[in-house]
């Protein structure tokens, strides 16, 4: 009894076929040509025609070995605020316009009071305002995000849901579920949630691919959150912390936690609770920046260091939007130029301290942070950082084997197919590479620089 989870990047596809017990059985991938179609600035698009290339490239890798035909399930994640319009028939009408697409900002502005006063040109609101405007489409049109039109490829057919992650950034009612009536000019799919069963995979591709079975589609999500379910995290309380370039932080939750300055925002999570999180503007970039390929170098030589007198916000640019928001804030950096291990080690700090101020934020507006932290990204790779993170938080350190957003898909597919919830399959699925715990007798030193980094923070808002 296996599960399919495909992931549809910016890059191209994943298709990742994992058994009950989270081994991964097999994977197989395929590249996009054309990453970028878009020929002005700010504009972001694909042709979605390309998606499906690729798609069947990838599935005719994996089926073309009998024993990967035994699919039960099969769910598809993308990335969030991409959109396209199709015909009646499903069809593409034109480009897909891409997550990161800032055409629409005429559109953002008049799309506002749909999220509560504040829109961004890159959701899917605004740019189907723009297709609306600019395109010539007929009186059928749908709208679809990536991931519906991967399903409705999938199925066959375009009378196919969408899941309520996809459906955030076109203005979903997040505590109903439900399109609001101002949205009532458009023809957008029904909106359930992450993880339930709304089909089966077309007789066509069964056949294609000599597939043993009937095999059930179940709704997906959007990437993001398709990675927080393989993280781990999968009861109230817990947290996954990704840290790459920036850091993002999401968590499960039995309440909403409202904040009234955006700095965190809520999704549901398909078991009834609520997926808070955020992101910063910080994160690994300046370590890349100053270190390079020399970053296993830096952590083989801080291995004999235990303390630094570098007090960093590890972030390269101005601006800032979580654990504050403030567009006028300015990242500091203290400490001598020419002690390479002290500001390598002021950074893995300063990523910590960052960390230990957003889980202060979350539990002032009423949410809880348990004992433990799930750690993903590239920041996941560094030992190093690991434990100054555990010892400056004084939690264990989780790292998940699989973190991938196709391993979430999958998850999401096996609880579909049983009727499940998603927490039970994140929980049986995911398997942990390690955990770090804090080490003893650092307290008070990790107390100390946390308490000096918070201060100077409020120091730099001023």
């Amino acid at each position: 009894m296996n599960f399919l989870g495909i992931d549809l990047g910016t890059g191209g596809v994943r298709c990742l076929l994992v058994d009950p017990d989270g081994t991964i059985l097999s994977e197989s991938s395929q590249e996009l040509e054309n990453r970028n179609l878009g020929r002005e600035a700010g504009r972001s698009e694909q042709d979605p025609r390309e998606w499906v290339l690729a798609l069947e490239g990838a599935m005719d890798h994996l089926f073309s070995d009998p024993a990967n035909r035994d699919v039960h399930a099969v769910a598809v994640d993308s990335t969030s605020g991409t959109v396209l319009p199709v015909s009646g028939d499903g069809n593409p009408l034109g480009m897909a316009l891409l997550y990161d697409d800032m055409r629409a900002t005429e559109e953002a502005d008049r799309c506002g009071e749909v999220f509560g006063g504040r829109c961004s040109p890159t959701f899917s609101l605004p740019k189907i305002r723009w297709m609306q405007s600019h395109l010539d489409l007929p009186d059928d049109v749908r709208f679809l995000h990536a991931a519906d039109f991967v399903n409705s490829w999938l199925a066959g057919t375009p009378e196919i849901p969408t899941d309520f992650t996809n459906a955030m950034k076109t203005g979903v009612d997040p505590d109903l579920g439900k399109w609001p009536s101002s949205l009532g000019d458009l023809s957008l799919p029904e909106v359930v949630d992450p993880g339930q069963r709304f089909g089966f995979l077309s007789e066509r591709h069964c056949k294609r691919w000599r597939l043993r079975r009937e095999v059930v589609l179940v709704s997906g999500a959007t990437d993001s959150n398709a990675a927080f379910y393989a993280s781990g995290a999968a009861s109230p309380g817990d947290w996954s912390t990704t840290v790459g370039t920036t850091m993002a932080f999401k968590g499960l939750s039995e309440r909403k936690i409202e904040d009234p300055q955006a700095r965190i925002y809520c999704h549901r999570h398909p078991d009834g609770s609520w997926l808070p999180g955020g992101a910063s503007n910080a994160g690994g970039e300046i370590v890349r920046r100053r270190f390079g390929s020399r970053i296993e170098e830096m952590e083989s030589r801080s291995q004999q260091r235990r303390e630094t007198s570098h007090l960093i916000y590890p972030s390269v640019r101005q601006g800032e939007r979580l654990p504050f928001a403030s567009s006028s804030f300015k990242p500091f950096c203290e400490g001598e130029e020419d002690d390479e291990v002290g500001f390598f080690l002021g950074c893995l700090e300063g990523l910590a301290c960052l960390e230990a101020l957003v889980f202060e934020l979350i539990e002032s507006l009423g949410g809880v942070v348990g004992e433990s932290v799930y750690a993903t990204g590239g920041g996941s790779r560094s030992r190093r950082s690991l434990q100054v993170r555990a010892d400056m938080l004084c939690k264990s350190i989780k790292i998940p084997a699989h973190p991938h957003s196709a391993m979430g898909a999958a998850i999401l597919a096996a609880a579909g197919f049983h009727h499940d919830p998603v927490g039970n399959w994140s929980r049986r699925m995911v398997k942990m590479s390690q955990v770090v715990e804090p080490e003893s007798g650092r307290e008070s030193y990790y107390r100390d620089r946390f308490l000096e980094f918070r201060a100077r923070c409020h120091q730099s808002l001023i």
